[in-house]
């Protein structure tokens, strides 16, 4: 069964606007799934801090520059530098005013494809960089200045 998105307007600052991504039909978008889950756990409430501390330091100082996101693939993590956690959240910088957050979970091995918890927000990231890099093309989104415009919204078969 096909899954429904859309992207919408997560939280604003100064310098940098975030967006999530919103599963049509549920309660929560996919960033505050992400907090909900480890915002009440012990082992994860430094982590959850340094990754709220990270987002809030982009949008209000430093503007979403590239040196302050991790490569993942097409999509990007949160927090960096490296934590001693390997709690990941996934996103993608569009610009330097643009980043839409996803989920994320927790990286277990070296390698993202051995940890099922971060995996399957790993992924969908990534697929979200690609559609939006294709509706770009197409002239169907445009980003300018700290907003996303035109079709917004996409689906992903399982």
């Amino acid at each position: 069964m096909k899954r429904y998105f859309e992207i919408k307007e997560y939280i604003s600052f100064e310098k940098t606007k975030f967006y999530s991504i919103h599963e049509v039909g549920e309660e929560f978008c996919e960033t505050d799934k992400f907090f909900l889950r480890f915002i009440n756990e012990k082992e994860y409430l430094e982590d959850v801090q340094t990754i709220k501390y990270w987002i809030e330091k982009i949008g209000r100082e430093f503007g979403a520059l590239e040196r302050y996101f991790r490569p993942e693939r097409k999509a990007n993590a949160l927090p960096i530098p490296p934590p001693k956690s390997n709690l990941r959240l996934y996103c993608l910088r569009v610009s330097d005013a643009i980043v839409i957050l996803g989920n994320g979970g927790i990286k277990s091995s070296k390698l993202v494809q051995n940890s099922p918890d971060a995996l399957p927000h790993f992924n969908l990231m990534n697929l979200v960089a690609f559609i939006l890099k294709m509706k770009n093309e197409n002239d169907q989104t445009s980003f300018r200045e700290k907003e996303i415009e035109g079709d917004l919204s996409f689906y992903i078969n399982p």
